[in-house]
């Protein structure tokens, strides 16, 4: 499971109002009849509309400043392997979303008249999505964006030899083109991948776009805080501060597994990313002392990228733990 929180993006270039982003959630809807058109739902309803999230958002910024967030965008990103493991099933996807809403809402270190927050505090409103595409920033695009462009520039020359505008041999260009196509380290279906290309698999994800300020407009709520519990002295009263962000990803991830028996490797753990991050040689060893049967699911999930470790890094820690376990075996410190 890998969840996100970002704020507003603020400025001069960026609207205050959410709207932008609601009509940028309502993409999937474009080519769909009214009676499959995808909702955004919060804790207690479902069908809310375009409108009314943008109405009760932009409506919820009572003295906040401009240079402050009005609203955090967060995604629940659940990997192949857990969409698989619920048969990609979206009233199960709701049902957990409002529990990680539970789970947010615990993790601030803030009291509303005298009792810890609760999630019928936040206002929320999210959206499901099945589809996703490639970025620019995946590894597959910029792997091949040489091959890409190219294809391009001789696709480009060909048209003018057809034409006439210049002087060349139409047979060897499509035949060089051919040859790059080949090439290309990263296909679907006999086709490059670039920018804008569906991926494959179950790809649902949920958007949250979740209100700075509390239900009642006079509390505000930011999971953005740099600090995770501490308290201040605020017009003669102690108030408490802080959002717990490891607490809410840890517990988020829980949430899943015991709602849906879900027995997570350690490599899929937040708690594993964050470990990777800070040392990998304590990753490596920590996988290496996997029983055997777990550490062959944790070789295979780091090559499928399930564990949302970076590209990059993904490639890095798979060869080091190839390495290790070659070192193991020749060492007899582990066995298969």
């Amino acid at each position: 499971m890998y969840i996100t929180i970002s704020p507003q993006k603020i400025g001069p270039a960026f609207s205050s109002s959410v709207a932008d982003f609601v009509d940028y959630l309502e993409k999937e809807n474009t080519d769909r009849l009214p009676e499959a058109q995808e909702y955004f739902f919060n804790q207690t309803q479902e069908k809310i509309t375009r409108d009314k999230v943008i109405k009760e958002i932009d409506g919820n910024t009572a003295k906040l400043k401009t240079t402050e967030p009005r609203y955090y965008s967060l995604t629940i990103n659940p990997s192949q392997k857990e969409l698989q493991h619920i048969k990609n099933d979206p009233e199960k996807l709701k049902v957990y979303t409002r529990e990680v809403m539970k789970d947010y809402a615990a993790s601030f270190n803030r009291e509303i008249n005298g009792r810890p927050v609760q999630v019928s505090d936040i206002k929320y409103y999210a959206k499901m999505e099945f589809s996703r595409t490639y970025k620019e920033r995946d590894k597959e695009v910029r792997e091949n964006a040489p091959f890409n462009n190219k294809i391009a520039q001789l696709k480009n020359e060909l048209r003018k030899v057809q034409r006439g505008e210049i002087t060349g041999h139409p047979h060897n260009i499509r035949k060089e083109i051919l040859a790059l196509q080949k090439e290309a380290p990263h296909k679907i279906e006999g086709k490059l991948i670039d920018e804008g290309t569906p991926k494959q698999g179950n790809q649902t994800h949920l958007h949250l776009i979740v209100s700075r300020k509390d239900q009642s407009n006079t509390v505000s709520l930011s999971p953005g805080s740099k600090y995770k519990a501490s308290e201040v002295s605020l017009h003669g009263k102690i108030v408490k501060r802080g959002f717990d962000r490891d607490r809410f990803f840890e517990k988020a991830e829980k949430t899943f597994d015991q709602q849906f028996n879900y027995k997570r490797n350690f490599v899929e753990q937040y708690n594993a990313r964050k470990t990777y991050l800070q040392s990998p040689q304590k990753y490596y060893s920590m996988i290496l002392k996997l029983p055997t049967n777990e550490r062959k699911v944790a070789m295979g999930i780091l090559n499928t990228g399930v564990s949302k470790i970076p590209d990059a890094r993904i490639r890095f820690a798979v060869k080091q733990f190839q390495k290790a376990i070659e070192l193991g075996l020749k060492s007899s410190s582990i066995g298969y």
